[in-house]
């Protein structure tokens, strides 16, 4: 039997998809080492080619041109080829090297050392058939041979057809059937596999008029036709194999893989939850992002037309992630919009979640959060900052960038934040063009492979050096920069950016 390193991945999917899936990840790997082959042995064909004829003929054409798509499709194969379509091209492969093999054998001119060979043999047999006519008439029947032969290679491009003998076709199929037992293919894909290239064949056949001859032909036949019935034979205990393993290790991680589904379903309903990633209301543009680090994250974000000229801004970063986490933030979204109907002033709106926070969960659980409005009238932004990270903000003017520091206790921390410093609560000039930048530890706590942290300090300097950029580039650029300095990198925790933008 055998063996799968990682059958996880396949657990999640039903048998049949599974099969395929495994089918392909094995094409994928064996297809992009078969095109160095062919590459290799169509190189030496039109090599010999050359050399041995020294002229262009159809047959090197074909060959140059087959070669042409082999190395293309080598240089460009992550970008042709996936998963979901690497078994249409592993076929369309395949009959295509057989079609050119053929093409190229019968295209190809003959030796002339071999026409010498055939010619002298022939001028032979007829001066032993006609000895008994003279010397004369054997003279004048190799004089005239000879005639024919000097003005049939007369020239060097030659667009003539070689040997199309019977074997050109059937020779052929073997090295179909060989190539099926490489690949892995369903059964039904072999028997029209199979189909295909009896009907190439006999199409070659009637074209060329070449026959079948019953030494060469039929015994090919007969051989290839073995291999296709061993490679049938072989998909069907391979397909066997690998239902079993799926089956023991479905029956084993049931539990397992039935808290993932529901940890995925969970994830879809929370990431609906968010608003739209792009938006604009009224002179206000928006660009936003929430990437997960589990199944189901900590950090949320959303926005809020409160009124005809103010605009209401939320995120927030619970303790840890993971199921709790995400119940706890389902009941923030509830709670904000309840209260964003009685008051909108932000110290209200943090006040009111610290205690619905403290009521509702018995584990000490804190949430760092960051609630603003934007007042478009008045061009002025009212921010209370719960134990968030700093906000920043561009000035469209002086292109200089703002840290703004102030910031209270995290939600959950205390039973009351009615005492806070009235300090913590920021109000400033949001003006055209300003942009106000907010975002969870995600982005500063980003780690490469060598442990160290991209921090606030390169956050700083990437928007220093990018302040005029708009909100959707400057977002997609942070990103970009963050994912560069960790190089790819596991996300080890959610990242959550929410750009605003005064228009």
């Amino acid at each position: 039997m055998e063996i799968i390193d990682t059958f996880d991945r396949f657990l999640t999917l039903p048998r049949e998809r599974a099969y395929n899936r495994y089918l392909d990840e094995k094409n994928l790997k064996i297809f992009k080492r078969m095109l160095f082959v062919f590459v290799f042995i169509f190189s030496i064909v039109v090599i010999v080619n050359i050399e041995e004829n020294e002229s262009f003929n159809i047959g090197l054409i074909l060959a140059v041109i087959n070669l042409s798509i082999l190395s293309i499709s080598l240089a460009f194969y992550k970008k042709l080829f996936r998963l979901d379509n690497i078994r249409k091209f592993v076929f369309a492969f395949i009959l295509l090297q057989f079609v050119m093999f053929i093409s190229v054998n019968i295209f190809t001119p003959d030796d002339p050392d071999d026409n010498k060979d055939n010619s002298d043999k022939t001028e032979n047999v007829i001066s032993d058939s006609t000895a008994s006519k003279g010397d004369a008439d054997s003279n004048a029947i190799s004089k005239s041979k000879a005639e024919k032969k000097k003005s049939g290679n007369s020239g060097n491009i030659h667009v003539g057809v070689g040997k199309a003998n019977d074997d050109s076709f059937f020779q052929y199929m073997l090295f179909v059937a060989i190539m099926i037992l490489i690949f892995k293919f369903s059964r039904t894909e072999i028997i029209q596999m199979f189909a295909s290239v009896i009907g190439l064949s006999i199409l070659g056949i009637i074209i060329f008029n070449t026959g079948i001859s019953i030494n060469s032909g039929v015994p090919n036949m007969i051989i290839a036709l073995m291999f296709f019935v061993i490679a049938i034979a072989s998909e069907r205990k391979r397909k066997k194999n690998f239902i079993e393993q799926y089956d023991v290790y479905y029956a084993k991680n049931y539990e397992n893989l039935r808290m993932k589904k529901e940890l995925n379903y969970a994830r879809e309903i929370q990431l609906s939850m968010l608003p739209k990633n792009d938006a604009v209301i009224g002179d206000i543009e928006i660009s936003a992002v929430s990437l997960p680090a589990s199944e189901v994250g900590g950090d949320y974000f959303d926005y809020f037309k409160v009124s005809e000229h103010e605009i209401g801004f939320f995120i927030c970063d619970v303790s840890g992630h993971g199921v709790a986490s995400g119940l706890l933030l389902s009941g923030l979204r509830s709670c904000m919009h309840l209260i964003l109907e009685d008051n909108t002033h932000p110290k209200v709106v943090i006040e009111k979640l610290n205690r619905m926070i403290r009521k509702t969960q018995s584990r000490k659980m804190f949430v760092t959060a960051v609630f603003a409005i934007i007042d478009t009238e008045k061009n002025k932004c009212m921010l209370y900052n719960a134990g968030h990270l700093p906000p920043y903000k561009i000035s469209d003017e002086s292109k200089e960038i703002y840290k703004i520091k102030k910031h209270g206790v995290a939600l959950g921390a205390m039973n009351t934040v009615e005492h806070a410093d009235d300090k913590n609560e920021v109000v400033f000039d949001f003006k055209k063009g300003d942009k106000l930048i907010l975002y969870t530890d995600g982005v500063n706590e980003a780690m490469n492979s060598s442990k160290a942290e991209y921090g606030l300090d390169n956050l700083e300097i990437y928007l220093n050096n990018n302040p005029g950029m708009k909100a959707n580039e400057l977002l997609n650029g942070i990103v970009a920069d963050v994912r560069k300095f960790t190089n790819n990198s596991v996300q080890r925790d959610d990242l959550t950016i929410l750009i605003i933008q005064r228009n």
